[in-house]
């Protein structure tokens, strides 16, 4: 039988308070029952799960096997976390971005690049004032949240390829592959750029990554099902199949232009078919990852010592610290501070602010 399809009738047939003192005493028993019914059946979705044949036909590893050749890696400094940071700031005349990325590994050795991006300086604007005013709504589709995330991520890989960390396996935070660095990002036509810079990540073998959350609710079910110290994968997990029949990536026809997917669907087979989607657990809660199947084993033994490093969370150590170093030396709030002060200096901050950042609160 097919789900049912859910409506917005449904959604306000939910519970509704008009009272508030009845809201107060009614609403945390309904919380506590609705928790409660949650968690024991998704103890019993799990306990199916380990019994349906479907999952039986897993492939399950313990990460024991190469788990001291990954404390050792790890320890001599050859393994480099990567992540990036977006700080964003819309003027009337377009969006200003710092975007900041880290490499860093356990011996200290550290790589700090920033960038600035200004949607302004990057066009060119007509001379009539009506024009320029008019085209500006066009415009902000160049500089989409989807383009500034692909830059973020296109510098996180370059990042990644530098000389300095050349003989280091380098871990990333998510897609391995970005949906945006394949996507040709629109109008800026990207994928000559981005798909370069994939190809030399895949070739290299030695990159791989880890995803703190996904959409795709069957790879962190199965993996809520294996035990602490273990990870899955099958033949078909690759990530050329998982995009070509599972994610709809390229079942959009309207999207691609006809050379940009005949392009796409090359890369698909002949380099995103060596990237294999595994799901690991060492804690509570299990990850996804990717990885060339040639390093797929020893990136699992990697990211679980690693995250053995903060057993309750269970996820790697190195990708908190480079987030953490994001956060210190890219600052969202030092950003918009200074892009306000600018502001406020020239006498413009009252029309340029954000009208919620002008609350009393």
């Amino acid at each position: 039988m097919g789900k049912k399809q859910i409506t917005f009738a449904d959604l306000l047939q939910q519970r509704t308070w008009t009272d508030y003192n009845k809201f107060i005493s009614e609403a945390p028993t309904i919380y506590a029952e609705e928790v409660a019914r949650h968690v024991q059946e998704e103890r019993e979705l799990i306990r199916q799960v380990q019994q349906h044949p479907a999952f039986k036909k897993l492939d399950v590893y313990k990460v024991d096997q190469k788990l001291q050749d990954a404390e050792d890696i790890l320890g001599r400094g050859l393994v480099v976390g990567v992540d990036g940071t977006v700080s964003k700031y819309r003027l009337f005349s377009g969006l200003r971005c710092q975007i900041g990325v880290i490499a860093v590994n356990y011996l200290g050795d550290r790589i700090h690049h920033s960038f600035y991006v200004s949607e302004a300086n990057i066009r060119e604007d007509p001379e009539d004032a009506i024009e320029r005013v008019t085209g500006r709504v066009t415009f902000e589709d160049d500089l989409s949240a989807m383009a500034i995330r692909g830059l973020m991520l296109y510098r996180e890989r370059e990042t990644g390829l530098d000389k300095q960390f050349e003989n280091c396996y380098v871990m990333f935070h998510g897609p391995l592959l970005p949906f945006e660095l394949m996507s040709g990002l629109g109008r800026l036509r990207a994928l000559e750029a981005t798909l370069d810079i994939l190809r030399d990540i895949i070739r290299q073998k030695r990159f791989f990554s880890v995803i703190s959350s996904t959409a795709y609710q069957d790879y962190l079910t199965f993996g809520r099902a294996i035990a602490p110290g273990e990870y899955l994968t099958a033949s078909s997990y690759t990530l050329a199949r998982h995009l070509m029949n599972s994610s709809g990536f390229l079942g959009y026809k309207d999207k691609w232009r006809e050379d940009e997917r005949k392009v796409i669907e090359e890369f698909l087979g002949d380099y995103a078919n060596r990237i294999m989607i595994g799901v690991i657990r060492v804690a509570e809660r299990p990850y996804v990852f990717h990885a060339h199947k040639d390093t797929f084993h020893l990136a699992a033994a990697i990211i679980a010592r690693d995250a053995m490093f903060q057993k309750e969370k269970g996820f790697p150590l190195l990708i908190d610290y480079a987030d953490s170093l994001c956060s210190q030396y890219f600052s969202s709030s030092e950003f918009k501070a200074l892009i306000e002060w600018e502001l406020a200096k020239q006498g413009a901050y009252l029309s340029e602010a954000p009208e919620r950042d002008l609350r009393l609160k």
